[in-house]
């Protein structure tokens, strides 16, 4: 009996080490919101050498939604845009550009305009400038966590003056890439949802092809 009680103690105590181990090693585990964010613009700075994609959805009061599939690799970008025209009827403009030129083909007219491009910021990341301000001016709050994602909400804090900046922003990112699988805010009546990051885009995807349109009327503006 004594051999037993000394056995059942020290696989107590076995028991106990290992518990106290696994929840130590839990906590280092453990990120707050700062961390995963801070992680997350890391994974999303690759975007610059491999290109990155993007859906950006608006919805404005009496146009309703507009929806923007972006693709970027450097100075390149591509971007298609559709929404629904003044009578209710679907209307899609897709546009290229590079560092200097910029093509658009609308389908209301069914023409290419190419025209020379005003400034650099329409091939920079800043459909992606939302996710900058994050934690500026914002204080992060772990919703929820899953499997799968961290659930997080980013909320204006007192002391950002920027009426521009939204009261509340709710993000959800993936564990598996640490990128963000959906951003939504809401400013005055515009409601902004960014979905479907991923890295990765060929030159060809974002490159204008006239031969893809090849009955397309040309409006050189340039």
């Amino acid at each position: 009996m004594f051999f037993t009680l000394v056995l059942n103690i020290g696989i107590k105590r076995i028991i106990l080490v290992i518990a106290a181990a696994l929840l130590s090693g839990a906590t280092l585990l453990a990120q707050t919101p700062e961390e995963i964010v801070e992680r997350m613009m890391d994974e999303m700075d690759r975007g610059s050498a491999e290109g990155f994609s993007m859906d950006f959805n608006m919805n404005l009061p009496v146009v309703g939604t507009v929806y923007s599939h972006n693709m970027v690799l450097g100075e390149r970008m591509k971007s298609v845009v559709t929404g629904k025209d003044k009578n209710g009827k679907d209307k899609t403009s897709v546009s290229w550009s590079d560092a200097t030129t910029k093509w658009t083909y609308k389908s209301e007219t069914g023409e290419i305009t190419i025209e020379n491009k005003a400034s650099s910021s329409d091939s920079d990341k800043s459909e992606t400038k939302a996710f900058d301000n994050l934690t500026n001016g914002y204080k992060l709050t772990l919703k929820k966590e899953t499997d799968d994602a961290w659930y997080i909400v980013s909320k204006k804090l007192r002391t950002n003056k920027n009426k521009d900046d939204a009261k509340k922003m709710e993000l959800t990112v993936s564990k598996a890439t640490y990128l963000p699988i959906c951003l939504r805010s809401k400013s005055l009546l515009i409601t902004v949802s960014i979905e479907n990051y991923a890295l990765g885009v060929t030159e060809e995807s974002v490159t204008f092809d006239p031969a893809a349109y090849p009955n397309a009327p040309i409006v050189d503006k340039r």
